[in-house]
């Protein structure tokens, strides 16, 4: 967090699951990501929060005096009574976090919620999950503005574009078993689907405050890549990662500075 110069989320992303490992205890096997465990939505939003404290000042003053602190996989009770666990949430609690040397304290739980993040990935069976990850981050901005209007709503796929993966559910035995995908095709599917999701410009109106799909090339056993080309959104779209953080910079500075 101190680095003078640090790569973004999605390439910081891709390099810690190029080196985790999680271990199949009952084959053997090793992969990169298992769907039954949040590890790398944990060190997803752990990189998006750096990111953020890096584009928007405001925010991170607010961080170094203590006025606001963040939670990872964060219970939050919304005024209507509604419990949500947040994969990212930046709020106000009423007792302010001990100095951990940190330009944000990370906390258990929250008091107000000024920032809420939904994360998902779709490593593998593309066109089954389109309905399921489009309706629950769909649900994600609906509940966090009923709870109130001026709290940013946002939202992060990862897509995998690998033409073949290796998934932890369908291994039976020390062989591994690969599903192929059909490539560009599936992935350049899922984005489009996810473009249905409203962006919001205004308080008010429906829709995340911003939105990014990230595409990367992930077999579930070597290393894994960013990939920038189509179909991944390009720069100035406004499901690309930097106008995302652009956005979430801007919103906060029009709303909490």
């Amino acid at each position: 967090m101190t680095e003078s110069y640090r790569m973004a989320a999605p390439e910081r992303f891709v390099a810690w699951m190029t080196s985790h490992e999680h271990v199949d205890r009952t084959h053997g096997h090793v992969y990169r990501y298992h769907s039954r465990s949040d590890s790398h939505s944990v060190a997803l939003c752990g990189f998006v929060m750096d990111d953020l404290l890096d584009v928007c000042p405001v925010l991170a003053e607010h961080a170094r005096r203590g006025v606001v602190a963040y939670g990872i996989n964060l219970s939050f009770q919304f005024p209507s009574g509604k419990v949500k666990n947040l994969d990212l949430a930046i709020g106000t609690q009423t007792q302010i976090p001990l100095d951990s040397g940190e330009p944000v304290g990370r906390v258990a739980e929250l008091t107000t919620l000024r920032l809420a993040m939904e994360a998902k990935s779709v490593m593998t069976e593309h066109k089954k999950s389109q309905p399921r990850v489009f309706d629950e981050l769909s649900s994600s901005h609906e509940i966090v503005h009923q709870g109130g209007q001026d709290t940013i709503a946002a939202g992060i796929t990862v897509i995998n574009i690998a033409d073949r993966f290796v998934s932890p559910l369908r291994q039976t035995g020390p062989e591994l078993h690969w599903t192929i995908h059909k490539q560009p095709v599936v992935a350049e599917s899922m984005v489009r689907h996810l473009r249905g999701l409203p962006i919001r410009d205004h308080e008010g109106e429906v829709g995340f405050d911003a939105y990014a799909t990230v595409v990367i090339s992930c077999d579930n056993q070597g290393p894994a890549s960013v990939w920038s080309g189509a179909p991944a959104p390009q720069p100035g779209d406004r499901d690309h990662y930097q106008t995302f953080l652009e956005r979430l910079a801007a919103a906060y500075v029009t709303r909490f500075s």
